[in-house]
């Protein structure tokens, strides 16, 4: 003891304790102080980030909002918890980041493919370092072997609809179709695996919400919990359907990776090529049946409210023309409603920004606020406006401000896939149908954050009504 008294040795020590948990959580809120970069005032334990930690914006808000207090910047610092990061709204810099300097900032530093999730730990999206590098290279083999025929599964789809429907529940049913043909095959009879998982990846209840705050927020303390996006026995009862189905034969054809190969670490056993399966479907409903579905659903809503730009898209469909006003009306729905609202990037090793003297540790996250540059006045004129005449002119794209599918070495690898998709449905019911406003239209799309995608939050109901 220091002092005789007992009392006054535990006040002394519980002083201490304060004032090292005090350090270690503002241990870096002078980081952007010092950098000269603008940042709020941080609070202990949640930094700058406490609109986020406390529920009162997700991260698309959040960083939509320090995008627009500080529009004269180009860097924002912020503080996650303790740990600093920054928002870069420099499209120079950006291009820097994702493609010039790639080998820097080539984590997207969630740190969830480490997780004992099944449907995260081959996941292409979450993987980093060698394991990208391997899972990129199968799935690029994956993709170029499958048998793609889009406009085949579309024939039936829209039998029936006739006056007011539900866009969400419309395009489900069109999207179920095309991805079981995609993925379990045409003749198969159980296509419920599908629409399933789809339903219960969509599914927000409170408890899915809470995972997917936990995930975004605090990934770490996600994969400590051994939290998982599907229940492990979910897939128990469709093993017959996966073993027969497309996406395995085309996984042996391409020879698929085994954990064994990703990984050295003694936690991680070899798994089978039905693991590897169940990873790959949840990928590509997860990062493209979900995305080409919010896409769809926000695409759809303008037509419906720019009859004059339905008609000259609905023209070009019937003249089968290329590069037609079709493909910039679905680029157009890609800059208002970009799928992906914020790219992340985690600075592996120091950096200094060219030309600002700005000098980044390793561990620093980087954020890129597509959505805010995509709606940003300094690039698109009217960007509020939907508008497909805008990629009418032969626009500069080289300062990388259009970005729905991420750039450089880590750009999308479904992006062809998804294009085909959207704009293989768009004109089957351009061909089809008249689209229109009704009473129960929404004046505008609810959007909110849900696993890091964006997602329609209401029911979005049009007037489908046929072309004879």
């Amino acid at each position: 003891m220091f002092f005789e008294s007992f009392l006054l040795n535990l006040a002394v020590l519980a002083v201490l304790i304060v004032a090292l948990t005090f350090d270690y959580v503002t241990k870096f809120f002078s980081y952007w102080y010092i950098r000269q970069i603008p940042n709020r005032t941080p609070v202990p334990f949640f930094g700058t980030d406490y609109y986020r930690i406390l529920g009162l914006r997700n991260t698309t808000e959040e960083i939509n909002q320090l995008y627009k207090e500080n529009a004269k910047e180009k860097y924002i610092g912020c503080i996650k918890s303790r740990i600093p990061d920054l928002i870069i709204k420099d499209p120079d810099s950006v291009q820097k980041i994702m493609s010039t300097d790639f080998s820097n900032f080539h984590c997207r530093g969630y740190g969830l493919d480490r997780s004992r999730d099944v449907c995260l730990r081959n996941n292409l999206f979450y993987a980093e370092g060698e394991k990208w590098t391997l899972l990129r290279r199968k799935f690029e083999l994956l993709l170029n072997t499958m048998n793609v025929k889009i406009e085949d599964s579309l024939h039936d789809c829209l039998s029936g609809t006739n006056g007011d429907a539900n866009v969400q529940q419309l395009l489900s049913g069109i999207l179920d179709v095309v991805f079981k043909d995609l993925l379990i095959d045409n003749t198969s009879e159980d296509s419920s695996i599908i629409k399933n998982t789809r339903e219960t990846m969509q599914k927000r209840t409170l408890f899915g919400q809470l995972k997917s705050y936990m995930k975004d927020i605090f990934p770490s303390v996600y994969v400590m919990l051994r939290l998982n996006i599907l229940p492990e026995q979910y897939f128990n009862k469709y093993v017959h359907v996966i073993k027969d189905s497309a996406l395995m034969k085309d996984i042996e054809k391409t020879e698929s990776i085994s954990q064994e190969e990703i990984y050295n670490d003694k936690p991680y056993k070899k798994g089978s090529d039905l693991e590897t399966a169940y990873s790959y479907l949840t990928l590509f409903i997860g990062e493209g049946y979900i995305p080409c579905h919010y896409v769809l659903t926000a695409l759809l809503f303008e037509l419906a409210r720019n009859p004059e730009i339905q008609q000259k898209a609905r023209n070009c469909v019937q003249m089968s023309e290329e590069n037609d006003y079709l493909d910039m009306t679905l680029k157009e729905a890609l800059r208002l409603y970009p799928a992906y609202s914020v790219i992340t990037r985690k600075c592996v090793k120091t950096y200094t920004f060219p030309g600002k003297n700005l000098l980044i540790d390793k561990g620093v996250t980087i954020n890129l606020p597509v959505e805010a540059i995509h709606r940003d006045e300094k690039y698109y004129e009217g960007a509020k406006d939907f508008n497909p005449e805008r990629f009418s002119k032969s626009d500069d794209f080289s300062k990388l401000t259009y970005l729905p599918f991420g750039a450089g070495p880590r750009k999308c690898i479904g992006e062809q896939l998804a294009l085909r998709i959207i704009r293989a449905v768009t004109a089957n019911i351009l061909r089809k149908y008249q689209i229109g406003i009704c009473d129960s239209t929404p004046e505008k799309i609810k959007v909110t954050d849900h696993n890091f995608l964006r997602i329609v939050d209401n029911d979005v109901w049009l007037r489908f009504l046929p072309i004879s």
